[in-house]
Order: C-alpha cells, then sequence, then structure tokens
C-alpha cells in the first residue's frame, strides 16, 4: 500500500530539475483532492477523457430545474463518477444541501445571489475498511440585482 501520493496541482518541472522534489500528500488527501475534481470539472471538459465530470453542471443556470431535482442529479452523477473514478473509497453516502444566499456590498450598489451547496459523503477506504468523510462547501451562478 502506498502511503505517498502527488499534490494537486502537479508540477511537471519538480520531475525534471534535480534538486526539486514533486509535492506528495497522504491518501486521505489524495481522495479529497480527486472528489473535489470530480465535483467542479463538467463533463467534456477533460480531453482525454471526456466522460470524467459531474453532469450537474449541465443545468447550473437552469432556473426550471427545482433544487430537489438538482440535488439529486449532483447525487446520482456523483456517485457514478466515484464508482469510475476513485477506485479507493467504496460505499459511498452523499448528501448535498443547496440554498440560495444573498449578499450585499455595503460599498457597491448591488447585491448578489448565489447558490450554497454543502456537500459531505461519507464512504469506506477500500484497503483498510476504515470510514472516510468528506466535506466541502461551494458557491456557483452568481447573479446580480442593482
Amino acid at each position: 500500500m502506498n502511503n505517498s501520493y502527488c499534490k494537486i496541482p502537479f508540477d511537471p518541472e519538480s520531475l525534471i530539475s534535480p534538486n526539486s522534489k514533486a509535492k506528495t500528500c497522504g491518501m486521505a488527501e489524495s481522495i479529497a483532492q480527486n472528489l473535489m475534481l470530480l465535483i467542479t470539472s463538467r463533463r467534456r471538459e477533460n480531453r482525454f477523457n471526456p466522460d470524467y465530470g459531474n453532469d450537474v453542471w449541465e443545468f447550473e443556470f437552469d432556473n426550471a430545474i427545482t433544487l430537489a431535482k438538482w440535488e439529486a442529479l449532483f447525487i446520482e452523477s456523483l456517485k457514478r463518477q466515484i464508482k469510475a473514478y476513485e477506485p479507493r473509497i467504496t460505499q459511498p453516502k452523499i448528501e448535498i444541501h443547496m440554498q440560495q444566499v444573498e449578499h450585499t456590498y455595503s460599498t457597491r450598489e448591488f447585491s448578489e445571489i448565489k447558490k450554497r451547496v454543502r456537500i459531505a459523503i461519507n464512504a469506506v477506504l477500500v484497503d483498510t475498511g476504515e470510514p472516510y468523510r468528506f466535506a466541502t462547501e461551494l458557491y456557483i451562478g452568481p447573479m446580480s440585482i442593482d
């Protein structure tokens, strides 16, 4: 079992330069980095593998889709992506909670409405059977109101 993984973003110069060493991280951080890529990448964005990425970004600005439907799409897509592209974890249980957040800037004359997405993944590490937990929060869909 390898306990050292390349850290993202990867610097190819670290392999060429004699006095440089590639930055590494442990398995938990490496899994978290890959999960973030799966979450934030749009399908067909990776020219070497058009299936890598989340389907949900096709509906990012679709106002006809309900929050519940968007969350369900996100969960299903992320489950498929984890199964295909993150073999170090299994049995992912994914929770997505999205809400609209308005922020008014005191120095500007407008408000922004964004969707805040909270993502939690509970899974099992394949090699050890230990629980693995991942959580993140991101904002999408900026809209300005004058």
